[in-house]
């Protein structure tokens, strides 16, 4: 109250060159106002001439209640990281700069290999220099790891395939040698398997993979005089990471006479075995860093450089299709015997919808149309299958991967 009859009452105000001065009014404001030096202060340095006294009360007589709630607001406003990122995240721009805009977007895949073969003199003779010395360890492999009941597991960045087969040349040319490319995208234990029994044991005899391991167990059992080297390149590799997969080449490991020499060139290749099968397998990891380019292991990857046949990896076929639902494995396996069933008939366009519908409901997959086509959408955000219209308008699935990649798939499937 005083401050406010100090501006309105500019008559009672003097203003002195040397000091400020209250000369009316004073005597009638509180004794506590007047007694605190702090607000004296601000009032004398607040109303110093008439014409600032006269600005500010305008300025605060035109200030609304909805601004001075606006002012508070935004005083208690505590940025959140959400919305920091959230608001940097519309400003980015991304760069269009792709390789379909290269002159040559894509290479032929000799000249993306003849381009990755060019390395300097000096890269090859440490090259040479690394394997020399990986040369001389052979005999501790095959002394002190192998026939000890070992398995020797190499690691080290660059490919371990010539280091392995010359070892193979060296040491095991007398022996009876099984050598497995895991980097091969159709390769199936099956395989591995029958190989064993048909080309090792000499059995004109081919079962399920739960069975093949079992009569060669219980051959390397018994005759004392069979031994089998098997050499894996990539154990880690995209079809032979599954547990089960895993679970079977340990036991194989584990038999007696059976002796395996493999390699990985994955960083997170350990984190497929569990201690159970890290006991069966009994690795000695070595170190065998060659700095070799991977031109075997990557022939079956696609790549954004080369041109490629073929459409889908069957590696990521499967990745994906262990990620469904069970019901939704269903589905996709009647699309897939379906196109396979037709792949010889020359005017066929795709599965309809209508007959996939019928056939689901046969099967209690699903209860509704509706069901069926939220199962699809997951296929076709996955790129599994593609759905089109027909000549009549009948809504076609068709899934853009190959017959041969397709027949692998469900060979695979049915063993597991």
């Amino acid at each position: 109250m005083a401050e406010r009859e100090l501006l309105n009452d500019n008559s009672d105000i003097s203003v002195d060159e040397s000091s400020y001065e209250i000369n009316s009014n004073e005597e009638t404001t509180d004794s506590s106002d007047s007694d605190d030096p702090v607000s004296r202060r601000s009032t004398l340095e607040l109303c110093k001439t008439p014409e600032s006294c006269k600005n500010t009360t305008d300025q605060k007589a035109t200030r609304t209640p909805r601004q001075s709630a606006r002012k508070r607001k935004g005083l208690n406003f505590i940025p959140e990281t959400d919305d920091y990122f959230l608001a940097m995240s519309s400003k980015s721009l991304t760069s269009n700069h792709t390789l379909r805009r290269l002159k040559n977007p894509r290479l032929a895949q000799d000249q993306v290999r003849e381009l990755l073969g060019q390395v300097t003199d000096r890269h090859k003779e440490c090259s040479h220099n690394l394997s020399l010395d990986h040369c001389g360890n052979f005999s501790k492999w095959m002394i002190c790891v192998l026939e000890e009941g070992f398995s020797v597991m190499l690691y080290g960045v660059g490919s371990k395939r010539n280091l392995l087969l010359e070892f193979q040349e060296m040491y095991l040319s007398q022996e009876t040698v099984l050598v497995v490319n895991g980097f091969f995208p159709s390769l199936t234990i099956k395989e591995i398997l029958d190989s064993i029994v048909k080309d090792v044991l000499d059995w004109d005899w081919s079962g399920t993979p739960v069975e093949c391991l079992s009569l060669i167990e219980k051959e390397f059992q018994s005759d004392e005089e069979l031994s089998l080297y098997l050499i894996i390149h990539n154990l880690d590799g995209p079809a032979l990471r599954t547990h089960k997969i895993q679970d079977i080449l340990a036991r194989l490991a584990a038999v007696r006479n059976i002796y395996l020499l493999a390699s990985v060139d994955h960083i997170n290749a350990p984190l497929i075995w569990d201690q159970r099968k890290l006991s069966a397998f009994n690795f000695r990891w070595w170190d065998a860093t060659t700095l070799l380019p991977y031109m075997a292991e990557t022939s079956f990857e696609t790549s954004l450089l080369g041109q490629q046949t073929g459409s889908l990896a069957l590696s990521s076929l499967r990745n994906v299709f262990r990620s469904l639902t069970n019901n939704a494995k269903e589905i996709f396996l009647l699309v897939v015997k379906h196109q396979l069933t037709n792949k010889s008939n020359a005017s066929y366009t795709g599965f309809a919808f209508r007959d996939l519908y019928r056939a689901c409901r046969e099967d209690l997959l699903v209860s509704s149309d509706l069901a069926l086509r939220a199962q699809l959408s997951e296929f076709l955000d996955h790129h599994l299958v593609k759905s089109r219209r027909g000549i009549d308008g009948t809504e076609i699935l068709t899934i853009p991967i190959g017959n041969n990649i397709l027949q692998q798939f469900i060979e695979q499937v049915e063993e597991l």
